[in-house]
């Protein structure tokens, strides 16, 4: 087991940083899974978020230890920093959109509850009789003419096209809850704006008062954001965060479980153990030998 999780700064296999800015690249999704025998180990990427499209064919989605069926035709989302690994059929066909953080948050600035959404996997699929998969199709393939092409309204018109996949696939799927649906944008952007915070900082490094003040709002506001876009405090928030980062490093990497609630600004390695107990049902030890023997 490695040392440190697989972070590839660039696309898979690349670790050259850079910074991406409005990054968007498009390549077929057998150009890079063929390289590899059709199998992409268990990796992430920190600022990079990602669409498979796969028209024909099957494929296996990795994570968190699970193996998750992909059937043609389908799209697949994965956020940012988010660990996945793929094992593909040979014949499978499809696409991959790789997108920066910072150019998704450009189109969906003013549709934050898209946002919101495109912090979870999730895989959409089709049937042949669904009228909506023509309509993916066709602005599938205006996005991939457009990133080829060179004008001075290419950001523009990529944007354009995005936004309208996303919202197509969204609203053919249903998938907006309506407690969220009622939630008003300002809202849904303190609760994106608190996400980023997190990310950006180490969460146990910080109180929530203190994350409420760079939010300009007070914390009773910030639960109250959380309660209810959620159903979580705050403090549940930024623990399921930490929850979530320590399985990476439980599962990818070998470090001591000292040695990851350093990593995660845990003063007290025993509280991180205790914390982590709580949340999952298990104790790091425990959690990390399960899943050790699910591989072997």
């Amino acid at each position: 087991m490695k040392k440190n999780l697989l972070n590839y700064k660039g696309l898979y296999g690349d670790n050259n940083q850079r910074d991406f800015g409005d990054f968007v690249h498009h390549e077929l999704l057998a150009t890079r899974s063929k390289l590899y025998n059709w199998e992409i180990n268990e990796h992430l990427h920190t600022d990079l978020f990602q669409i498979f499209i796969i028209s024909s064919g099957e494929g296996v989605l990795i994570q968190d230890n699970k193996r998750i069926n992909l059937k043609a035709p389908c799209t697949l989302i994965i956020p940012t920093n988010t660990f996945h690994g793929f094992e593909f059929q040979s014949d499978v066909n499809g696409e991959v959109f790789t997108i920066s953080e910072q150019f998704i948050e450009s189109i969906f600035k003013n549709t934050p509850l898209i946002l919101l959404e495109l912090n979870k996997v999730k895989q959409y699929s089709f049937n042949l009789e669904n009228h909506d998969l023509n309509d993916f199709i066709y602005l599938k393939n205006k996005i991939i003419k457009t990133i080829s092409e060179s004008n001075p309204y290419k950001q523009i018109s990529l944007q354009s096209l995005f936004q309208l996949f996303f919202i197509g696939l969204y609203n053919s799927q249903n998938t907006f809850e309506d407690q969220k649906e009622s939630s008003n944008n300002r809202t849904l952007g303190y609760f994106h704006a608190f996400q980023k915070l997190i990310k950006k900082t180490l969460p146990e490094s910080k109180l929530i008062k203190e994350y409420a003040g760079e939010l300009r709002i007070t914390p009773v506001h910030l639960n109250r954001i959380c309660q209810t876009l959620v159903q979580k405090t705050a403090l549940q928030v930024v623990h399921e965060y930490c929850i979530t980062e320590a399985k990476k490093y439980l599962l990818y990497s070998s470090y001591s479980i000292s040695e990851i609630s350093y990593l995660l600004h845990f003063k007290d390695p025993a509280y991180f153990s205790r914390l982590f107990k709580k949340q999952t049902g298990l104790s790091p030890i425990i959690f990390r030998s399960n899943n050790s023997q699910k591989e072997s």
